[in-house]
Formats: structure tokens, sequence, C-alpha cells
């Protein structure tokens, strides 16, 4: 997605040196299906994030327990909150570059229209 994005600014940067209507009907478009991405994104991101602190919370409460919930379940709880963590750090720095993008994209909302 990042790539897409990274070519479609490319080309209407250099697009809007002669805007037209069309061209601006467009970049409506794409801005629209790009804003979607960004919402679709920012909700995995944060639903990654809210499962990782879930299971960071739920491992710190079974290292508390005295061991009563076992090793096994305590390593692996562990495991599973330390997959989500790299998974939301990967997930923001994604959604980061996506945010950044489509606000670059809006500026060229703006000049598209002067």
């Amino acid at each position: 997605m990042y790539k897409k994005l990274r070519d479609y600014t490319k080309f209407i940067e250099k697009a809007s040196e002669n805007p037209t209507p069309e061209l601006a009907a467009y970049h409506q478009a794409m801005l629209a299906q790009f804003q979607h991405e960004r919402l679709i994104h920012l909700l995995v991101t944060l639903f990654f994030a809210l499962f990782m602190i879930i299971f960071f919370g739920l491992f710190c409460f079974l290292s508390v327990d005295g061991g009563r919930g076992g090793n096994v379940l305590n390593n692996c709880v562990g495991g599973v909150a330390v997959l989500l963590l790299v998974a939301t750090i990967c997930y923001a720095i994604h959604y980061y570059h996506l945010e950044n993008g489509v606000q670059k994209l809006e500026e060229i909302t703006k000049k598209l229209y002067k």
C-alpha cells in the first residue's frame, strides 16, 4: 500500500502542474480510497495494541499469581504478548507512513483547486 501511495503521489505532483476538472475528480476518488485505507489501518493498529495490552496484563497476572497458572501457559501468553508488540510496532510504522502520505495528498488537493 505504501508503494502505491508513493507512486500515486509522484504521479499527481507531476500532473498537478496542469490541473483539469477530470484530474481533480480522479484525485478526489483516489484520496477517498487512501483515507479509507488510513482508517482501516488505524483500527487494526488500535486493536493490535489493545490485544497486546490484554495479553501483557494476563502475563503479569499469571506471573504474580504464584505459579498456579503454570509455566507453560505463562510462557505462551508472554510469547503472544511479544508477538503482538512486534506486530503493533510494525503497524504503527506503516500507519505513520500512510498518514503522512495522505496529508501530503491533501496539500496537493489544495493546489489542484487553486
